[in-house]
């Protein structure tokens, strides 16, 4: 097996671990919440639903076969545009929700100093949630530790991504838990007061998880056709390049597929035009993956000429 699928596999599976770890925090965050009657603890399982989602969109980079290492994450699919207008419409009608029923817990507080549902925290459901917070941090940090400081990292930015924004609110999770010891010794005006500071988080949280794994939703062009067909045809050989698309950030990562049409005479060297040709991109645009092909009236394609940056 090849370095590059090696990697690929390894991110795979620890982005898999990371899933089935926020997924359990998740469940438990939402039921102990619901059981509970905390509205923080109902709040802090949206932000884990954002891990949940933000941990999807890296393994659909990771296990793509067009992206070698996860790199080339910034052309998303139908599915994944879904996903995310389908997540924000739930963290939206979930986090009007609990202001309404924040702000309604207030109120009877200041009124009758007891909320208008009561709130129940027992230790053991926050030793619980501790032991969950724990074990997908722990399966976040060994991520992270292969992405960077292990003798052989990982070169996966959609995991590196993913461990980085989990770890960014890493802090709202610990405050939860304060929070929680706070409203089990009678502080009740905690629970509505962490709801509405984590649900006004929601959106940044949401906003940076987006940017960071889909700053491309629909898959719009990176660098216009013909700009890149005029760098192509300057490569001597090269007739006419046609049938191109490209996805991607401009200096940051770009994926391009094309078709080339050779003159005859430079066909027994097709391999070293196409390297020349993505070589030539590379220096108009930076960071480039190029999958190049002869035009289909030769009946054959080239091998993908690629270099990893």
């Amino acid at each position: 097996m090849n370095s590059s699928g090696h990697q690929r596999r390894i991110s795979y599976r620890l982005l898999l671990m990371i899933l089935w770890a926020t997924l359990l925090l998740f469940a438990v965050e939402l039921t102990a919440g619901w059981i509970s009657h905390s509205l923080c603890l109902l709040a802090e399982s949206l932000h884990t639903l954002i891990d949940v989602f933000s941990t999807l969109f890296g393994l659909v980079a990771v296990a793509s076969p067009q992206r070698t290492l996860g790199k080339e994450i910034w052309g998303h699919g139908r599915t994944e545009v879904a996903g995310a207008l389908g997540l924000s419409a739930v963290l939206g009608f979930a986090g009007i929700s609990l202001i309404i029923l924040a702000v309604s817990q207030f109120e009877t507080l200041l009124q009758t100093s007891r909320g208008a549902f009561s709130v129940t925290v027992m230790p053991a459901l926050v030793v619980l949630i501790s032991g969950m917070v724990a074990l997908m941090l722990g399966a976040v940090m060994l991520a992270a530790h292969q992405t960077s400081r292990s003798a052989r990292p990982i070169g996966s930015l959609a995991l590196k991504l993913n461990t980085r924004h989990i770890l960014r609110d890493a802090w709202l999770t610990g405050l939860v838990l304060l929070g929680l010891v706070a409203v089990a010794r009678g502080h009740r005006w905690v629970d509505p007061a962490l709801t509405l500071l984590l649900v006004a988080s929601l959106v940044g949280s949401l906003w940076q998880m987006l940017q960071g794994q889909l700053p491309m939703l629909l898959r719009p062009t990176a660098i216009a056709p013909e700009a890149i067909s005029q760098i192509a045809c300057q490569v001597e050989g090269v007739i006419r390049c046609t049938r191109i698309l490209s996805r991607g950030m401009v200096g940051r990562q770009v994926w391009i597929e094309l078709h080339l049409a050779l003159h005859p005479e430079f066909m027994v060297i097709a391999n070293t035009i196409g390297e020349r040709v993505e070589k030539s991109l590379r220096e108009h645009y930076g960071p480039v993956r190029a999958q190049i092909w002869l035009d289909q009236s030769y009946a054959r394609a080239m091998p993908e000429a690629s270099t990893e940056h």
